[in-house]
């Protein structure tokens, strides 16, 4: 769940037109007279399709608290974190350099989704 911003932006967008293409009330509706679209309120059109009200980068910090919760005692997160990076390899971020810690309270809340 590594992501520049750019990236999010666009698996944002394509979050959004999915659940406008699977609404039935809540889709954009362009004005026949001016040509001008209007656009739903996304809470209306995520719980219309079912989708959870969270921003995707809500989404995305759940999901790496649950991965965390499962590596912490495992061996694969210590050997990333203490190998080298090959001379020529590009410098970008790393799932293992994130920031993810196991909290027993949003633990629970991050299986449910």
């Amino acid at each position: 769940w590594v992501l520049t911003d750019s990236a999010l932006r666009c698996l944002e967008g394509f979050f959004y037109r999915s659940a406008c293409r699977m609404a039935s009330k809540n889709r954009p509706k362009k004005n026949d007279q001016t040509g001008e679209w209007t656009h739903p309120d996304k809470t209306g059109l995520f719980k219309e399709v079912g989708l959870y009200t969270l921003t995707l980068t809500e989404y995305i910090e759940k999901r790496r608290q649950t991965i965390g919760t499962y590596i912490r005692d495992r061996p694969i997160l210590e050997l990333c974190r203490s190998g080298e990076r090959l001379r020529g390899t590009s410098k970008r971020r790393l799932w293992w350099e994130q920031p993810f810690e196991a909290d027993p309270e949003r633990e629970e809340d991050a299986s449910s989704i």
